[in-house]
Protein backbone atom coordinates (compact mmCIF):
# COMPACT_ATOMS: atom_id res chain seq x y z
CA UNK A 1 0.00 0.00 0.00
CA UNK A 2 1.31 3.45 -0.67
CA UNK A 3 0.43 6.61 0.94
CA UNK A 4 0.62 10.18 -0.28
CA UNK A 5 -1.09 13.42 1.60
CA UNK A 6 -1.35 16.74 0.10
CA UNK A 7 -1.53 19.81 1.99
CA UNK A 8 -3.97 22.58 1.32
CA UNK A 9 -3.73 25.88 3.50
CA UNK A 10 -6.82 27.47 4.45
CA UNK A 11 -9.20 24.98 3.50
CA UNK A 12 -10.44 23.50 6.83
CA UNK A 13 -13.95 24.90 6.54
CA UNK A 14 -14.50 24.14 2.70
CA UNK A 15 -17.23 21.70 1.85
CA UNK A 16 -16.76 18.90 -0.68
CA UNK A 17 -19.05 16.17 -2.01
CA UNK A 18 -17.46 12.94 -2.12
CA UNK A 19 -19.22 11.41 -5.07
CA UNK A 20 -18.43 14.79 -7.09
CA UNK A 21 -14.97 14.47 -6.24
CA UNK A 22 -15.28 11.13 -6.82
CA UNK A 23 -17.16 11.53 -10.67
CA UNK A 24 -14.51 14.57 -11.12
CA UNK A 25 -11.51 12.35 -11.08
CA UNK A 26 -12.35 8.44 -11.98
CA UNK A 27 -12.28 9.26 -15.56
CA UNK A 28 -8.59 10.45 -15.82
CA UNK A 29 -7.36 7.52 -12.66
CA UNK A 30 -9.27 4.83 -14.74
CA UNK A 31 -7.01 6.19 -17.93
CA UNK A 32 -3.91 6.56 -15.90
CA UNK A 33 -3.84 2.97 -14.38
CA UNK A 34 -5.24 1.27 -17.40
CA UNK A 35 -2.05 2.90 -19.46
CA UNK A 36 -0.22 1.90 -16.75
CA UNK A 37 -1.03 -1.57 -17.61
CA UNK A 38 -3.70 -2.16 -14.77
CA UNK A 39 -7.10 -2.08 -13.88
CA UNK A 40 -8.75 -0.04 -11.63
CA UNK A 41 -10.81 -1.78 -9.67
CA UNK A 42 -12.74 0.58 -7.21
CA UNK A 43 -11.86 4.39 -6.14
CA UNK A 44 -13.93 5.24 -2.99
CA UNK A 45 -13.56 8.57 -1.53
CA UNK A 46 -14.04 9.07 2.34
CA UNK A 47 -14.81 12.27 4.01
CA UNK A 48 -13.40 12.27 7.56
CA UNK A 49 -11.03 14.88 8.96
CA UNK A 50 -8.82 14.47 5.61
CA UNK A 51 -11.03 13.31 2.48
CA UNK A 52 -9.28 9.74 1.68
CA UNK A 53 -9.16 8.73 -1.94
CA UNK A 54 -8.19 4.87 -2.07
CA UNK A 55 -7.41 3.47 -5.45
CA UNK A 56 -7.49 -0.84 -6.06
CA UNK A 57 -5.62 -2.24 -9.15
CA UNK A 58 -5.08 -5.40 -10.47
CA UNK A 59 -3.26 -7.27 -13.24
CA UNK A 60 -4.16 -10.08 -14.55
CA UNK A 61 -0.48 -11.08 -15.41
CA UNK A 62 0.67 -11.08 -12.47
CA UNK A 63 0.40 -10.51 -8.35
CA UNK A 64 0.24 -6.62 -7.79
CA UNK A 65 3.93 -5.71 -5.52
CA UNK A 66 4.07 -3.00 -3.29
CA UNK A 67 6.40 -1.19 -6.05
CA UNK A 68 3.22 -1.66 -8.57
CA UNK A 69 1.35 0.46 -5.95
CA UNK A 70 3.74 3.25 -5.61
CA UNK A 71 4.67 3.59 -8.95
CA UNK A 72 0.50 4.36 -9.54
CA UNK A 73 0.69 6.75 -6.50
CA UNK A 74 3.14 8.72 -8.03
CA UNK A 75 1.91 8.88 -11.23
CA UNK A 76 -2.09 9.75 -10.21
CA UNK A 77 -0.68 12.16 -7.18
CA UNK A 78 1.25 13.98 -9.54
CA UNK A 79 -1.39 14.12 -12.05
CA UNK A 80 -3.81 15.33 -9.34
CA UNK A 81 -1.30 18.11 -8.27
CA UNK A 82 -1.00 19.44 -11.72
CA UNK A 83 -5.05 19.47 -12.39
CA UNK A 84 -5.91 20.14 -8.79
CA UNK A 85 -9.49 18.97 -8.98
CA UNK A 86 -9.15 18.41 -4.96
CA UNK A 87 -10.01 21.72 -3.18
CA UNK A 88 -9.11 20.39 0.18
CA UNK A 89 -6.47 18.16 1.84
CA UNK A 90 -6.21 14.80 0.99
CA UNK A 91 -4.19 11.30 1.32
CA UNK A 92 -4.12 9.29 -1.54
CA UNK A 93 -4.01 5.58 -1.00
CA UNK A 94 -3.27 2.76 -3.74
CA UNK A 95 -3.35 -0.87 -3.10
CA UNK A 96 -4.26 -4.47 -4.19
CA UNK A 97 -7.90 -6.22 -3.53
CA UNK A 98 -7.31 -8.30 -1.04
CA UNK A 99 -8.26 -11.92 -0.64
CA UNK A 100 -10.69 -11.36 1.89
CA UNK A 101 -12.03 -8.31 0.19
CA UNK A 102 -15.54 -9.13 -1.07
CA UNK A 103 -16.72 -8.49 -4.95
CA UNK A 104 -19.41 -5.53 -4.97
CA UNK A 105 -20.23 -5.31 -8.51
CA UNK A 106 -20.80 -7.14 -11.46
CA UNK A 107 -18.10 -5.36 -13.15
CA UNK A 108 -15.61 -7.39 -10.41
CA UNK A 109 -17.00 -10.71 -12.05
CA UNK A 110 -15.78 -9.72 -14.84
CA UNK A 111 -12.19 -8.65 -14.07
CA UNK A 112 -11.70 -11.42 -12.12
CA UNK A 113 -12.89 -14.08 -14.65
CA UNK A 114 -10.29 -16.78 -14.40
CA UNK A 115 -9.33 -16.65 -11.06
CA UNK A 116 -9.87 -19.16 -8.15
CA UNK A 117 -12.57 -17.98 -6.08
CA UNK A 118 -14.59 -18.84 -2.74
CA UNK A 119 -18.26 -18.50 -3.27
CA UNK A 120 -21.22 -18.80 -0.86
CA UNK A 121 -24.31 -19.71 -2.25
CA UNK A 122 -27.80 -19.60 -0.42
CA UNK A 123 -30.23 -22.34 -2.09
CA UNK A 124 -27.06 -24.32 -2.65
CA UNK A 125 -28.98 -28.10 -3.27
CA UNK A 126 -30.66 -26.49 -6.17
CA UNK A 127 -27.37 -26.16 -8.04
CA UNK A 128 -26.11 -30.04 -7.28
CA UNK A 129 -23.78 -28.20 -4.67
CA UNK A 130 -22.94 -30.16 -1.74
CA UNK A 131 -22.46 -27.30 0.38
CA UNK A 132 -23.25 -23.91 1.16
CA UNK A 133 -19.37 -22.01 0.32
CA UNK A 134 -17.15 -23.79 -2.53
CA UNK A 135 -13.85 -22.37 -4.12
CA UNK A 136 -13.81 -22.62 -7.42
CA UNK A 137 -12.75 -21.12 -11.12
CA UNK A 138 -14.41 -17.79 -12.03
CA UNK A 139 -15.83 -18.53 -15.80
CA UNK A 140 -18.14 -15.56 -15.78
CA UNK A 141 -21.29 -13.87 -15.73
CA UNK A 142 -23.70 -13.69 -17.97
CA UNK A 143 -26.86 -10.77 -17.54
CA UNK A 144 -27.75 -12.48 -14.06
CA UNK A 145 -26.08 -15.96 -14.10
CA UNK A 146 -22.57 -16.49 -12.89
CA UNK A 147 -20.55 -18.95 -14.34
CA UNK A 148 -17.95 -21.05 -12.19
CA UNK A 149 -16.05 -24.29 -12.33
CA UNK A 150 -16.41 -26.10 -9.28
CA UNK A 151 -15.34 -29.81 -8.73
CA UNK A 152 -14.34 -29.89 -12.61
CA UNK A 153 -17.95 -28.89 -13.83
CA UNK A 154 -19.76 -25.80 -14.64
CA UNK A 155 -22.07 -24.64 -12.26
CA UNK A 156 -24.69 -21.68 -13.38
CA UNK A 157 -25.97 -20.20 -10.72
CA UNK A 158 -28.16 -17.26 -10.10
CA UNK A 159 -26.84 -13.95 -9.07
CA UNK A 160 -29.52 -13.63 -6.77
CA UNK A 161 -28.19 -16.48 -4.55
CA UNK A 162 -24.95 -15.70 -4.37
CA UNK A 163 -24.18 -14.43 -0.68
CA UNK A 164 -20.49 -13.34 -1.38
CA UNK A 165 -17.88 -14.32 -3.55
CA UNK A 166 -14.20 -13.44 -3.31
CA UNK A 167 -10.76 -14.41 -4.28
CA UNK A 168 -9.60 -17.57 -2.84
CA UNK A 169 -5.93 -17.73 -1.54
CA UNK A 170 -4.95 -21.28 -1.05
CA UNK A 171 -2.54 -20.85 2.15
CA UNK A 172 -0.74 -24.37 1.44
CA UNK A 173 0.37 -24.03 -1.84
CA UNK A 174 1.88 -20.64 -0.98
CA UNK A 175 3.64 -21.63 2.89
CA UNK A 176 3.77 -25.75 2.31
CA UNK A 177 0.80 -26.52 4.38
CA UNK A 178 -1.79 -28.87 3.11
Amino acid sequence: MSRTSREKAGNSHVYVDAEEIRSKVLPGITKIVEEMGYELVELKVRKGKVLSLEIEIYSRERNISLRDCERVSSVVSRVLDMEDPIPVRYNLVVSSPGVDRVFRSEREYRIFTGREVEVKVNNFQNYNLSREVNTGKLIGIDNDVVKFEINGREVWVDFSDIVYTKLYFDVGKYFGGE
